[in-house]
């Protein structure tokens, strides 16, 4: 398993999170987002378009990246990519 923390210093549009869903289902390992927002913890599989839809990742947020697979590594540096104009 990966893990990458990392910060969002801008708002994440649904448009956003919808094209990370779409470009994440190209790899066979397990993807997740978690993070606390509201005094909650949340876990989120970035494959998952309603569940990507539907996060409340808000400036300022620690996200935790976590991939879980044959092809981990590839997938954590893929998605973590995405997530660089926003930090």
């Amino acid at each position: 398993m990966r893990v990458h923390e990392f910060t969002i210093h801008r708002e994440l549009e649904r448009s956003d999170l919808a094209g990370l869903s779409a470009k994440s289902s190209h790899f066979m390992s397990d993807i997740t987002l978690d993070f606390d927002y509201d005094d909650k913890h949340h876990t989120v599989d970035v494959k998952s378009l309603l569940g990507m839809l539907l996060i409340p990742i808000r400036s300022g947020t620690l996200l935790r990246l976590l991939t879980r697979g044959k092809d981990e590594e590839e997938a954590m540096h893929f998605i973590f990519d995405q997530f660089k104009p926003f930090l």
